[in-house]
């Protein structure tokens, strides 16, 4: 198993985790409350997470590949364009 497959098992053991203590603790039934909110808000933002990971999980090669390479161009660009603020800085004076 690739470092980076171990990493996402790791988290997604984790959220589940998280999710199996927690979740039987939250006050899901009261009535509309900071405290209900708040438990909804918990659970819904728990999900994302372990959405995330079984994404990240079930990522075939060419799509990993695909995301690296577009988080380089991204990463190029914002140094392009940081080099350009600098150099109209120093132009200025």
């Amino acid at each position: 198993m690739r470092k980076g497959r171990s990493r996402h098992v790791l988290y997604l053991l984790a959220a589940v985790a998280m999710l199996v203590y927690g979740v039987p603790r939250l006050d899901l039934g009261a009535p509309w409350s900071g405290t209900s909110l708040f438990s909804i808000v918990w659970l819904v933002f728990s999900l994302v997470i372990v959405a995330a990971q079984i994404d990240a999980l079930m990522q075939g090669e060419a799509r990993r590949q695909q995301m690296q390479r577009i988080k380089r161009a991204k990463s190029r660009a914002l140094e392009r364009k940081l080099q350009q603020v600098v150099a109209r800085r120093r132009a200025r004076g």
